[in-house]
């Protein structure tokens, strides 16, 4: 159990790099060409490269890898949408932000949606109690972003 938690966070810890290197990325790109044409653009360019990825599982797989419950359908579609208006915003914040302060308060609002969401247990896990120590451990991330800002 410990070595699935060690390689959770590993790969956690890889995701979060993903995550600062493609938002300064979009960031520069979005100075560049703008934020909107940056987020559709970016969003498409991962759309071509995960095209080929499902052209070759369905080579692999066969018509089975096609086999989508209907509300999964729509919650993909929905998650596309909103990865237009993530990296729009990301690219957009940033240049205002700066990249770490911007990054926390982005980390800020996943923790706030993610204890709703474990508090609810809308991920299909067993709901997980909004603590004293969980709204601790928001209102630190509150005090990190706030240290965090530029003192402009």
């Amino acid at each position: 159990m410990k070595n699935q938690i060690i390689i959770g966070l590993l790969a956690a810890l890889a995701t979060g790099l993903a995550i600062g290197t493609q938002s300064t990325l979009s960031t520069r790109i979005g100075g560049m060409i703008g934020n909107f044409r940056t987020g559709l653009l970016m969003n498409f360019a991962g759309g071509v490269i995960a095209g080929f990825f499902v052209l070759g599982l369905t080579f692999v797989q066969g018509k089975t890898f096609w086999n989508l419950p209907a509300s999964a359908v729509i919650m993909l579609l929905v998650a596309g949408a909103l990865g237009i208006l993530i990296i729009t915003g990301i690219a957009f914040s940033l240049q205002i932000t700066g990249v770490a302060a911007g990054l926390a308060t982005v980390i800020l609002g996943e923790m706030v949606v993610s204890v709703i969401v474990d508090a609810r247990g809308l991920a299909g896990e067993a709901p997980v109690p909004i603590t004293w120590t969980r709204v601790a451990g928001l209102l630190v991330i509150v005090l990190g972003v706030y240290l965090i800002l530029p003192k402009k």
